[in-house]
């Protein structure tokens, strides 16, 4: 009969322990976990306690000791040293991530949360990563999940999960000021600190911005009407959480942003933008007899105004949602959670106003966790969601009332197995099926008078269906004592049908009347990935290196060109990384290494769309930090270090980026 480890029956303590006390997800002390354990640990996958390498899905996680001396100013720099993600630079301030290839301007596929916080805009479905109201000093921890996981983390969450944990304003005694000059006139300054009341509140404030001047060496003179301001970003935000008695916490969030930055947008054109982001949350969260109930509302108001080459206009949408999850220990091995979510998204029209489209969800969730043994544990996750269109004001063209008098039911699921045959050697089988909602730009915000007869019209498509994304991987960890590291091995692969494209290259016959489509399904899209990773710590050293292959194979219905997207090209082959760290007293350096097999893209400038040669060579990244006393850190650092230019997208080159940061801990 297998025997139960010491650690198991502490990480099982850890489990009863924070369903018993009603404690909040991210109010687990991390930092005593993964010392107890010697990696990190996590409780976003199930709600329960789990080492990483236990979690029933492919995840890295960062820690701060890491973020703190990579020396890097942004969440995009740092998430580049991650085996499987893709980091498009755009220009100095603006980037998409993406997870497992796929990545695209305005990337939509990519759920990101801010301790389990929608933070991605619903109006494109995609991430404004300058706009996260969040430091990176008050960040604990960044978990990355690959892969589809709808069931287990929710509403679009199609290749990939990242979850930003900060200090917990009830259970930390945290603060940090931080100062850093630069290239391109890189200015910024930023703060947080948590304000503990005794043992039964708690406060965390946090507040900061950058100035820095755009990529502009390499630019053309189409292009310069992008640059008439600097990039900003202004930011700040309260989070609070009291114990009201023993078995309630209660909580409160308001964040603010504005910033303004040059891109590349889901048409594959250039933009100049500014955004304006507010955002209130409350939560309450009990042990009660029925297990651990969590409740929560959350509200955001976006304003933006995108400056494209054709167009310019301004853009208002507003996202509600509330969430109910109640996290039941049924028998020692077996957890359960069951969730609902109520969402609704609504977005202004222009150029015609009084208009107002969107939609409403609902959605039932349950997961089942089991530790089926010792060495064996079983995931299976459920979802479905409900999704009903929303309209107020007159019709717009091309489109009828009864074109909006729709609904639509998706289906998504997560299971894996995850068995520790030895106590070095792990094996992860998982499967999941994602689905990517349309946005609301896609379902239509663009309204127009009664046209004439024959005439054109840009539209948004009431018709288009959810993408969905399939995925089976299979995993195995080694745990090699004599590096005091690992190596890790996957296979996965992935399929999507009914991929959703700005098809404004090929015009249908709607209602009488020829339309270009902001949102259309154009066809599927299949991959094979394999991820290498190894990792180690030897004396002063630390290390990890990794490799991931990827094979594209589309089938879409339009030609690229027409679209601005061919995965076949844009997703890359090979890509390797190599992190190098170095720490001596008060003394640390690291070296980030990246290469990558060239790509191909598609972009308009303006005067047509032209596919671009991607072929940025080796890629380095690089910092050194001293700490002068143990509360002043001074540190040096530089991105796309080894040459002055280095064409990363087919925006204007990358230039070569150092910086000074002072970070006094408060």
């Amino acid at each position: 009969m297998a025997t139960i480890t010491p650690s198991r029956l502490i990480l099982a303590a850890a489990t009863s322990m924070a369903l018993a006390q009603g404690a909040m997800a991210q109010s687990m002390d991390y930092g005593s976990l993964q010392d107890l354990f010697g990696e990190p640990v996590t409780t976003s996958a199930t709600g329960k306690p789990q080492r990483a390498s236990e979690v029933p899905a492919a995840m890295s996680i960062i820690t701060a000791d890491e973020i703190t001396k990579s020396g890097a100013r942004s969440l995009p720099d740092v998430l580049n040293r991650v085996v499987g993600i893709d980091v498009q630079q755009w220009s100095s301030t603006s980037t998409d991530v993406g997870v497992r290839g796929y990545n695209q301007g305005g990337n939509p596929k990519l759920l990101v949360l801010l301790n389990g916080r929608q933070v991605y805009q619903d109006y494109y479905g995609f991430t404004l990563w300058s706009s996260i109201p969040v430091q990176l000093s008050e960040i604990r921890q960044i978990e990355v999940v690959k892969g589809p996981q709808s069931a287990l983390f929710g509403f679009n969450a199609v290749s990939g999960v990242i979850n930003i944990v900060t200090y917990n304003p009830l259970y930390d005694n945290a603060g940090a000021a931080d100062i850093t000059f630069g290239t391109q006139n890189f200015r910024e300054i930023n703060a947080f600190k948590t304000l503990k009341f005794g043992n039964w509140g708690g406060v965390r404030v946090a507040a900061g911005g950058w100035t820095v001047d755009p990529f502009g060496s390499s630019r053309t003179p189409l292009l310069n009407r992008f640059y008439d301001k600097d990039g900003q970003r202004r930011t700040a935000s309260l989070d609070s959480l009291f114990q009201v008695n023993p078995d309630t916490q209660v909580g409160f969030e308001t964040t603010w942003g504005h910033h303004s930055e040059f891109s590349i947008n889901p048409a594959g054109g250039a933009s100049k933008t500014s955004y304006k982001i507010y955002s209130l949350k409350g939560n309450i969260k009990a042990n009660t007899g029925i297990g651990l109930l969590e409740g929560s509302v959350y509200r955001s108001n976006l304003k933006t105004r995108p400056h494209t080459v054709t167009s310019s206009s301004n853009i208002e949408s507003d996202t509600t949602i509330a969430q109910v999850q109640d996290l039941v220990k049924l028998t020692d091995t077996l957890t359960s959670r069951i969730a609902g979510e109520f969402r609704e998204n609504s977005i202004e029209s222009w150029p015609v106003r009084g208009i107002t489209t969107g939609y409403k969800n609902y959605a039932l969730a349950t997961m089942f966790d089991w530790q089926a043994s010792a060495n064996i544990s079983l995931t299976a996750a459920a979802r479905w969601d409900h999704t009903t269109l929303l309209h107020k004001g007159a019709h717009p063209y091309p489109f009828t009332e009864a074109d909006y008098d729709r609904s639509f039911d998706s289906f998504s699921y997560n299971g894996g197995i995850v068995w520790r045959v030895t106590p070095q050697d792990s094996l992860l089988i998982s499967t999941g099926r994602g689905v990517g909602a349309p946005n609301l730009i896609e379902l239509s915000n663009r309204s127009v008078p009664k046209p004439a007869a024959g005439q054109f019209i840009i539209s948004g498509n009431p018709n288009v269906d959810p993408s969905i994304t399939t995925s089976y991987e299979i995993g195995w960890r080694h745990t090699i004592d004599g590096i005091n590291g690992f190596g890790r091995l996957a296979v996965s692969h992935q399929e999507t049908k009914d991929l959703r494209f700005i098809n404004i290259g090929s015009v249908k016959l709607i209602n009488g009347y020829p339309t270009f489509l902001l949102g259309d399904n154009l066809g599927s899209s299949k991959a094979w990935n394999l991820e290498a990773e190894l990792q180690g710590r030897m004396d002063m050293f630390r290390w990890n290196l990794s490799w991931m292959w990827m094979d594209t194979n589309d089938d879409i219905k339009i030609a690229a060109v027409l679209i601005s997207q061919n995965y076949e090209k844009s997703n890359a082959r090979n890509t390797l990384k190599a992190n190098l760290g170095w720490d001596s007293g008060p003394w640390n350096t690291e070296l980030s290494l990246r290469w990558q097999s060239k790509t191909y893209r598609y972009f308009n400038d303006g005067s047509g769309t032209k596919l671009f040669e991607i072929k940025p060579g080796l890629m380095a990244q690089a910092s050194v930090g001293y700490q002068v006393t143990p509360d002043l850190r001074l540190s040096l650092s530089g991105a796309d270090l080894l040459r002055s230019e280095t064409q990363l997208s087919p925006a204007p080159k990358a230039e070569r980026r150092v910086w000074a940061t002072a970070s006094y801990k408060l």
